[in-house]
């Protein structure tokens, strides 16, 4: 396992085009008082540009990079370096900075690069391998630190490295005690649904951007919903135009053709890129939804107005249609009703709620491992998902001695199974019987690390594939979980470059 430097900076995860950094200084460290050091050659290329003298300036922050220095936001953002950025040398000097340090890619991302999540993860893969991630002794600052292991958890999740984005994503998953917090009765959440939802058009579910087992929880509840009269799923992850013209709404789905073609492609929303959401996407199509793109963007991601907006969007549908039943993931706490938190006027699910005649059902997914459970508590399956069958890791609704257990802002919490690592017998990525362990496929990694995906022959090449998973070791493997069909398999190097391909039938055991 790969362990990185996780100087963890708690920050809103957003899609790539919301990210901005803000000039930091760059990491000291008391200790670095020799000449040689990339801290101590740094200081030196600032003294050389404060005393106007840029081409020993530029001599020093070469050798201030060959020697390992990682003062990444330095190199953007440093008044005294100002003058240096705009000489002809200045780009080269850039270049060979990212070559040095390839795991820029996964906080510094660009969507035109091929492959774009696994390009990023395979440099952090092999930063992690090597050591030669960034790191506060070379210059990178604390917030770089953090951003590049949250940032590598999060990349993980998209290319189907569950068990690093679990184990990592915002340090873990924390525990919880279930006796300590009051549950004395713990029930599957999907069978309760039914009397909730009567009467209501909308409900809302929250997802974390790194925890698969909750997109794969809030897959059985789209599901069971679909079942349930429900026939919009409202998605913040789908990427959106903005819309000036319509009194109504302010953004559409920039994905046109989705609804038609049944499947998300790669550039559809960037959190579909992971094969869980991937297939709650082509589930809830093949099933009857009409999706719907509510996000809408701000210079600010925290602003009211962005709430206020998503709200607007979700609205509206019911406005257009009022027989529409709508499902709506946001991420976090979005989806929250609480009047109280940090956002003036409350988040959108608060919102959402001023705008309908009825309130929304808010269902929030816990992260936290629930431990401590009596013996009665845990042979409902929940210390066991294996025993649910089908339904292995859904999601479960729990009780106290006053009633239903709930959280501010939310109806209900879904306990969620802690997802067992990936393997045939990892039965929370079969998706409520959506998908199933396939079989291994006849493709050799020769350099780790390698990505193994696997696609419905016919589809469009940028597809986001029905499952991939990282093989970590050279001539390993690991275990796919695909829907019934026919496949074709490929291996990606850390290069991004592709085997030829494997054909692959998965079907139903029996």
């Amino acid at each position: 396992m790969r362990h990185a430097f996780h100087g963890f900076v708690l920050i809103l995860l957003l899609p790539a085009a919301q990210f901005a950094f803000a000039a930091e200084d760059v990491a000291t460290n008391p200790g670095d008082e020799a000449t040689s050091t990339p801290l101590a050659l740094y200081k030196q290329v600032v003294a050389q540009a404060d005393a106007g003298e840029p081409d020993a300036a530029m001599k020093s922050l070469r050798n201030a990079i060959d020697a390992g220095f990682q003062g990444y936001h330095a190199l953007r953002n440093e008044p005294a370096l100002a003058a240096l950025r705009e000489r002809e040398d200045w780009a080269a000097l850039v270049t060979a900075f990212e070559v040095r340090n390839p795991w820029i890619a996964v906080i510094d991302f660009k969507r035109d690069r091929p492959e774009s999540p696994w390009t990023e993860y395979a440099a952090g893969w092999r930063a992690l391998a090597d050591d030669s991630g960034p790191h506060p002794n070379r210059g990178a600052a604390p917030h770089t630190v953090g951003m590049f292991g949250q940032m590598q958890a999060q990349r993980a999740s998209l290319v189907g490295d569950y068990d690093y984005a679990h184990a990592n994503y915002f340090g873990g998953m924390p525990k919880a005690d279930a006796m300590r917090i009051g549950i004395t009765r713990l029930y599957p959440a999907l069978p309760a649904l039914a009397s909730l939802v009567e009467g209501r058009q909308v409900v809302m579910l929250n997802e974390s951007h790194g925890h698969s087992n909750q997109r794969a929880a809030n897959f059985m509840f789209v599901r069971e919903l679909r079942k349930l009269g429900y026939t919009h799923l409202a998605l913040e992850a789908l990427f959106h135009e903005p819309v000036t013209d319509d009194p109504c709404r302010s953004s559409v789905m920039k994905d046109e053709a989705l609804q038609q073609r049944g499947y998300a492609l790669k550039d559809t929303g960037f959190y579909l890129n992971d094969p869980v959401y991937g297939e709650l996407v082509r589930m809830a199509l093949a099933e009857g939804y009409t999706l719907v793109a509510y996000e809408h963007s701000f210079p600010d991601p925290r602003s009211p107005q962005r709430e206020q907006e998503q709200a607007r969007n979700i609205a509206c549908v019911l406005k257009d249609d009022p027989d529409a039943r709508i499902v709506v993931i946001g991420g976090g706490g979005h989806t929250s009703k609480a009047a109280g938190g940090s956002m003036e006027g409350g988040m959108m699910g608060r919102r959402l709620a001023a705008m309908l005649d009825v309130e929304p059902l808010a269902i929030t997914n816990r992260v936290s491992r629930l431990e401590e459970l009596p013996g009665t508590l845990g042979e409902a399956g929940y210390l066991d998902p294996g025993r649910d069958g089908a339904l292995a890791g859904q999601p479960y609704f729990a009780e106290t001695d006053q009633g239903a257990y709930s959280s501010e802002g939310y109806d209900r919490v879904a306990f969620i199974p802690a997802p067992a690592p990936r393997s045939a017998d990892a039965a929370w990525l079969s998706l409520g019987g959506w998908r199933v362990p396939a079989p291994q496929v006849p493709l050799t990694c020769e350099s780790a690390p390698c990505l193994l995906e696997a696609r419905r022959v016919g589809e469009d090449p940028e597809a986001v594939p029905g499952d991939r998973c990282v093989i970590e070791a050279a001539g390993g493997s690991c275990q796919l979980f695909l829907a019934p069909g026919d496949y074709e398999a490929v291996l990606l190097d850390a290069d991004s470059q592709r085997s030829a391909p494997a054909r692959l039938l998965v079907t139903r055991p029996g």
